[in-house]
């Protein structure tokens, strides 16, 4: 029992992940549906599925992989899919914005969210020249392989930091409280996102800083 337990354990982030995710497409497309629609849809896929799941990866219990190239591959496919997911979420919520003649970046959610795209797409990039040399031969980095992971581990932080931030904020924008559910829903939903926030920062940090 003590065993079956723990694997439950195991597999919390992921389920909390799934759960939330599931909930964030549901209420987004039922009872109504728009081009408002994908906003919630594409980000939370590309930030809160992808962004967390990529990191989640390089961790010994909640992985199933254990291949480490087959790992760095999987984050690197993850954060870039994720990141345009992300981005296309973006544009989909600037549209809406235009049509309607609604002003931009009214909200923290929102500021947060262009902060989110705006680091997100730089950490990508750093990600890549940590797996092809050539472009840090290219844009002439010499600083060593050890101390440019650490730089990424902390920038990564920063990164799933905002993004989880940014998914938080949105069960507070205008968007959920119009639909009216009671503030319970609010308080779990923030809860689940910043246990998963707590288990991946940890994650981090374990593995490069101690």
């Amino acid at each position: 029992r003590i065993q079956i337990l723990f694997e439950i354990m195991e597999l919390l982030p992921h389920i909390i992940i799934g759960g939330l995710l599931s909930f964030i497409i549901i209420i987004s497309w039922i009872p109504n549906s728009s081009l408002f629609s994908w906003h919630p849809t594409l980000t939370a896929m590309g930030f809160l599925l992808l962004f967390s799941e990529s990191i989640l990866l390089f961790h010994p219990k909640f992985s199933p992989i254990s291949d480490h190239k087959l790992r760095v591959r999987l984050h690197q496919i993850f954060q870039i899919v994720g990141f345009i997911l992300g981005a296309l979420g973006v544009l989909c919520i600037y549209q809406v914005k235009e049509a309607n003649n609604k002003p931009h970046l009214t909200s923290w959610h929102a500021r947060f969210g262009i902060a989110t795209i705006c680091f997100s797409g730089f950490q990508v990039l750093a990600g890549n020249m940590l797996i092809y040399p050539n472009m840090r031969k290219f844009l002439k980095i010499t600083e060593s392989l050890g101390n440019l992971k650490k730089s990424h581990a902390k920038g990564g932080m920063l990164s799933i930091s905002l993004a989880l931030t940014t998914i938080g904020l949105a069960f507070y924008s205008n968007w959920f409280i119009n639909k009216k559910f009671h503030v319970l829903y609010q308080n779990v939903a923030l809860g689940a996102v910043f246990t998963v926030l707590g288990v991946v920062i940890t994650q981090v940090y374990q593995r490069r800083f101690t």
